[in-house]
């Protein structure tokens, strides 16, 4: 960086912004939109369209914005499309998810960095308060270490972990895939939503730290109860999470281990769980139809600690004894219509099995 860059960016207060540009992304822009476009061999138009859907801004034209790892960049995400790899249109999109994604890794690690360097500021206070005995003295810079530095340190380590759990996740993708195609009724799998019991009345009573607490236990738990049975997390909405199972065995025990996990748990007050099963529309890595909107409704029904079930679930599942089924009727569904719903629950099988696992001492 120049002395001029520096002393400007100082005056405006924007210096880590400069070290973060140093650090993170060293290639300096000299190209601009329509040179970038004439270097990847494409229009300018598709350059935008690829550009946005990775979730960036393009600089006003005649301004450079763009290196040479830009161009490399966008001319493999444009061959995906002209090598016959996928269709053009769907190459948008793939490429539409992964900004999504990088973005949100992006914001987790710098909420993360935050968060922690207010934790070491603030027992830094503490201490210094504690020392003098009196209100403290100057603790600005206790604890502080740029969020610059840190994320440009953390850049190789990312990328290896990126690269390796993006391949595992395309093995694990590839055969859930063939396991839907696979089974009898093709396309059809079970999805169920969890969300947390009274999450409203929680963000009126507990500060912004103590809730992202409840809502980071929500999420370990979930994500470890899920992959514990095999399924996958298609998203997390909040208070609430979306997940999928292909098998409905799996998926029932899975739902009744995490019941009963927040039930013990101190800090989670409590979830309800909604699945459904049958013919889904998968889509970038999101699910769509009358399944997944049914299962999101049966979340709503009934008090802490419910799952709810429909008769497919029910139909797949009834002759194991670790389940027991009771029916609550048929309802009516908001925008679904009439739906016939069961309440599950841990059945005979399941309580003998637990007292295996855990005999009494």
């Amino acid at each position: 960086m120049s002395d001029a860059e520096i002393a400007a960016a100082e005056a405006t207060g924007t210096d880590e912004l400069l070290a973060l540009d140093s650090l993170v992304v060293p290639e300096r822009d000299k190209l601009t939109i329509e040179e970038l476009a004439a270097k990847v061999g494409t229009e300018v138009d598709v350059i935008r369209a690829f550009w946005r859907a990775l979730g960036f801004v393009e600089p006003p034209d005649g301004e450079p914005g763009f290196g040479r790892r830009d161009v490399a960049i966008l001319k493999a995400l444009g061959d995906l499309a002209q090598d016959g790899l996928i269709e053009p249109a769907l190459g948008i999109q793939v490429t539409r998810v992964i900004g999504v994604s990088m973005a949100q890794i992006a914001a987790a690690l710098i909420d993360a960095g935050a968060v922690r360097s207010d934790e070491l500021r603030e027992a830094a206070s503490s201490h210094v308060e504690k020392d003098d005995g009196g209100e403290g003295g100057e603790t600005s810079g206790v604890g502080e270490v740029s969020l610059a530095v840190r994320a440009a340190d953390l850049v190789p380590f990312l990328g290896d972990v990126l690269d390796y759990a993006l391949r595992r996740h395309l093995r694990a993708a590839a055969r859930r895939r063939v396991a839907v195609v696979s089974a009898t009724d093709e396309a059809a799998q079970v999805v169920g939503f969890a969300d947390i019991v009274r999450f409203t009345e929680l963000s009126g009573q507990l500060d912004d730290r103590e809730l992202a607490g409840v809502v980071l236990r929500f999420d370990s738990i979930v994500n470890d109860a899920i992959v514990r049975h095999g399924g996958r997390i298609v998203k997390m909405i909040g208070d609430a999470a979306m997940f999928t199972v292909v098998d409905p065995i799996e998926a029932a025990l899975l739902v009744l281990d995490l019941s009963e996990i927040v039930a013990a748990d101190d800090l989670v007050t409590g979830i309800r769980i909604g699945m459904a099963s049958g013919p889904v529309l998968s889509r970038d890595g999101d699910l769509y139809g009358p399944v997944v909107n049914t299962a999101s409704r049966l979340v709503e029904i009934g008090r802490t600690g419910a799952v709810n079930v429909t008769e497919e679930v029910r139909d797949a599942i009834a002759g194991d004894d670790r389940f027991s089924l009771r029916s609550l009727g048929i309802r009516n569904l908001r925008h679904i219509g009439e739906v016939r719903i069961y309440r599950l629950r841990p059945g005979l099988g399941w309580s003998a099995a637990a007292a295996d696992e855990h005999p009494p001492r």
